[in-house]
């Protein structure tokens, strides 16, 4: 007979593994590079949970372009992280958040 095992979640094995999500979701290095730019800019924040957010209405259509489309990889990625891990996905969107915010809070939501 097969016997079945469980995977055990840990905050720990999520934990890791938004680092090397971070990494992948936001891409390529020009990615990253406007989005850090974007955030210096005061056009883009970071919210708790876990997703970006335009912080200044008035930032050019790209940046609101980018901020779609970081999002969208970031949804993809956690629903794939929460569906391995058996969590829901906004447990790992706000685990990810904390990590952002704790690295950067300077760009936090307010």
């Amino acid at each position: 007979m097969r016997r079945c095992t469980v995977k055990r979640f840990s905050v720990r094995n999520i934990s890791s593994a938004m680092l090397l999500v971070m990494g992948l979701i936001i891409g390529a290095h020009t990615l990253a590079a406007n989005m850090s730019q974007a955030k210096s800019a005061g056009w883009v924040c970071e919210q708790d949970n876990g997703y970006a957010r335009v912080a200044n209405p008035s930032a050019p259509a790209d940046v609101h372009a980018m901020v779609n489309s970081v999002n969208g990889k970031r949804k993809a990625e956690y629903e794939r992280i929460a569906r391995n891990n058996g969590v829901a996905v906004d447990q790992v969107a706000r685990l990810t958040a904390q990590k952002v915010i704790g690295a950067a809070p300077q760009f936090r939501c307010k």
